[in-house]
């Protein structure tokens, strides 16, 4: 099966490359990369003629937010599944791609995994281990690392793209959304996705007061009590940097 990675940047020019690379070596070849560039004034469009010929689509930003680009790139998708990759992020190793399409070849229609946050010196702050997947967690603030999800493309015709209304917070109620059907949701237990710490939620006190608000909507809009759901949520963040040592004692 084919599938479509999105890759949103802007100014990412010093990342990007990497991200691009991660993707290119995979073992995994029956994919198509989709980037959506926010009229970036750096060298990002140098980075992505120079490899060119790895891209399939290029996108210009319609400067309606984060998730009006996303929904871009879905609907110039033509895989059967989706994934996302953005320009701080790479691909944890060479094997992601084609163990989530092993996934989807054995019926799965949303896959998932775990992520590390790194700082700027490289060194990792943040664990999020997922775990396996139990609808009755979503009620208590439980969702999946939201850039390690590959969701079917169908999906998304059938049950709604990104909303445009929330500028922070449509990652969740996408979440929510989805895993609150009947769908066949399979965990991948490993590190799919390294980020980079930080991101448009925590980038100022408004920032994460305004995420708090849109989260608790997206729970509220989706069926859940919308004040337990966000204050377990943000509870878990504190047990997935205790889990830091959970991580290095595998290694």
């Amino acid at each position: 099966m084919k599938i479509s990675i999105i890759t949103l940047t802007k100014n990412n020019c010093q990342t990007l490359e990497r991200a691009i690379l991660s993707l290119t070596d995979q073992t995994y070849k029956d994919y198509e990369h989709i980037i959506v560039d926010a009229q970036s004034t750096d060298c990002t469009q140098q980075i992505i003629n120079k490899y060119s010929r790895f891209i399939h689509t290029v996108l210009q930003d319609s400067g309606q937010g984060i998730y009006a680009a996303l929904n871009m790139g879905i609907r110039a998708a033509t895989g059967q599944a989706v994934g996302l990759l953005h320009a701080d992020d790479f691909f944890a190793d060479q094997k992601i791609l084609e163990d989530v399409a092993a996934l989807f070849d054995q019926g799965a229609d949303i896959v998932y995994g775990d992520v590390l946050y790194v700082l700027p010196n490289g060194k990792i702050w943040r664990f999020w281990h997922s775990g396996q997947f139990n609808q009755r967690k979503l009620r208590f603030g439980w969702m999946p690392p939201h850039t390690t999800m590959f969701v079917r493309r169908e999906l998304f015709d059938k049950f709604g793209y990104y909303r445009t209304d929330m500028r922070i917070a449509a990652d969740f109620d996408m979440v929510l959304r989805l895993l609150a059907k009947d769908l066949k949701v399979s965990y991948l237990p490993r590190v799919i996705t390294v980020m980079n710490a930080g991101g448009e939620s925590n980038r100022s006190l408004g920032n994460i007061i305004q995420k708090m608000k849109e989260d608790r909507r997206a729970a509220r809009d989706n069926g859940f009590n919308g004040l337990i759901t966000v204050l377990f949520k943000n509870l878990r963040k504190v047990g997935q940097l205790r889990s830091l040592g959970n991580f290095f004692s595998k290694k």
